[in-house]
């Protein structure tokens, strides 16, 4: 009788912390998803508006008497982010933000339901996430270092929360 008890399989519990940081993921993840399809299907709206607004900005940099180096500075930047932000660039990032949305989405599933496969998931969703700006617009332009940057920031803090939780996944 005593074998049959202690053959049970041990269920293990999943910490408040984990299911926590899963919800959060589940929530970023699933609107990074729709805001990637809705950057790809208004690509060309978007870098219209975008167009439109860099050149505003710089006719009014143009009617400012005082030249400085902090207007050449502006007008480097916005003619940087002007040659970047077209439409196939834009469909180009969206693609890779589903992607990586998708990874870290299903990262977390796996992680929810304790599976240290989805760790290594969700890091490869965060890789290919800072990775996606340098391969789409470039390594030299600032909305690259910006939006990397950010992706960055936020997914290196959840791979170490993540990893305080190792140890209860299998």
């Amino acid at each position: 009788m005593e074998d049959v008890l202690t053959n049970v399989p041990e269920k293990r519990t999943r910490p408040t912390f984990l299911t926590v940081l899963c919800i959060l993921t589940f929530i970023g993840s699933g609107w990074g998803i729709i805001s990637g399809f809705t950057s790809y299907a208004s690509a060309n709206l978007a870098a219209g508006i975008s167009q439109t607004a860099i050149e505003d900005a710089q006719r009014e940099l143009e009617n400012e008497e005082i030249s400085n180096a902090g207007t050449k500075v502006a007008n480097e930047i916005f003619a940087g982010m002007s040659s970047v932000l077209n439409p196939e660039n834009i469909r180009k990032n969206a693609m890779f933000s589903i992607v990586s949305c998708v990874l870290t989405l299903l990262g977390a599933v796996l992680m929810f339901r304790l599976s240290k496969t989805g760790f290594w998931l969700y890091i490869l969703g965060t890789l290919v996430g800072i990775a996606a700006p340098f391969i789409v617009y470039g390594g030299t332009n600032i909305l690259t270092i910006i939006s990397s940057s950010a992706i960055a920031f936020i997914g290196i803090l959840f791979v170490v929360l993540y990893g305080l939780n190792f140890k209860h996944l299998r």
